[in-house]
């Protein structure tokens, strides 16, 4: 038999038959396994971050469409207004009037007050009964987003804009002296009612019952948020500490007995005072005691 020659391969010729090197670097490849998981680390940090800065006012305000009862379920009358037009002519904010009994010493005044940000105009019911036995008139308003008023997620800057609404409504619409109109708020109200007397300091006085600490404060503290840039996020801070440091306005602070008396009487410019409700009776007399030393008839076109 022949002998088979042998085929000696050309140089650089590789057999593709043979072992081969690795495709990758394991070392490479956990890299890479490791870049991918930082990254959806990252990327659903940041989703985190987004939903809470969209989410936001969901921690501050609690609102709530519905009217379910309005002064004339307690007996007093009243008149439902719809104002702040827009250059279209929509009617964005609900409030109702509730005028006082002419032969009260208060009935030339008018209170303008701002609820804590719950609920609706329905909320306020109990205490518009008991404002009620001072006599002086009171205008209650629902901020957008709240009752009949426009549907929209309420902020700082909304709520603050809706106040000043209000207070024109108030002056340029019913035609009431600036002189004559007392500020009261409650709660996250409170601080709206700060920042209204900042921006109108014509009012005559100013009522701030239960002032509420930032909450910004509060988001920082918890440690289910701890993680999240809250200062950077947050940007609701209804901190009126350095508006009171500065407001000349008469400033009554009244307190729930279960509360706390706060920062904010002590940081506030005279004039100043305060009172802790420990009955109902308190809350009435106190009222009536601030008013009766800071309110005197208004003068025309003030």
């Amino acid at each position: 038999m022949a002998k088979l020659q042998r085929h000696t391969p050309p140089p650089g010729w590789k057999n593709p038959l043979a072992p081969q090197q690795p495709l990758a670097n394991p070392r490479w490849m956990a890299a890479a396994l490791a870049g991918t998981l930082a990254l959806a680390v990252v990327c659903v940090y940041i989703a985190f971050c987004l939903l809470f800065w969209q989410g936001q006012w969901q921690l501050v305000f609690k609102p709530s469409p519905a009217i379910t009862a309005t002064p004339a379920s307690i007996g007093l009358k009243y008149d439902d207004i719809s104002f702040d037009a827009t250059e279209t002519g929509i009617l964005r904010l609900n409030g109702w009037w509730i005028p006082a009994e002419n032969t009260s010493p208060f009935a030339t005044f008018t209170l303008l007050f701002m609820h804590d940000g719950s609920g609706s105009l329905s909320s306020t019911i109990p205490q518009l009964l008991a404002l009620h036995q001072l006599g002086i008139n009171i205008f209650v308003f629902d901020y957008r987003g709240f009752g009949k008023s426009v549907h929209r997620h309420p902020s700082e800057a909304s709520t603050n804009e809706d106040a000043d609404a209000a207070w024109n409504y108030l002056v340029d619409t019913r035609h009431l002296p600036p002189s004559s109109i007392v500020l009261d708020g409650v709660g996250l109200g409170a601080a709206i009612a700060a920042e209204s007397a900042r921006r109108h300091p014509q009012g005559r006085a100013v009522i701030l019952e239960d002032p509420r600490p930032p909450v910004r404060d509060a988001l920082q503290s918890d440690p289910r948020l701890r993680l999240l840039p809250v200062r950077l996020l947050f940007h609701d801070r209804f901190d009126p500490a350095s508006t009171l440091a500065q407001l000349h306005t008469p400033k009554l602070f009244l307190f729930s007995a279960r509360g706390s008396e706060g920062r904010y009487y002590d940081q506030a410019m005279a004039p100043k005072e305060k009172a802790t409700l420990r009955t109902a009776a308190d809350y009435v007399n106190s009222l009536r005691s601030f008013l009766g030393k800071y309110l005197k008839a208004p003068e025309a076109g003030s």
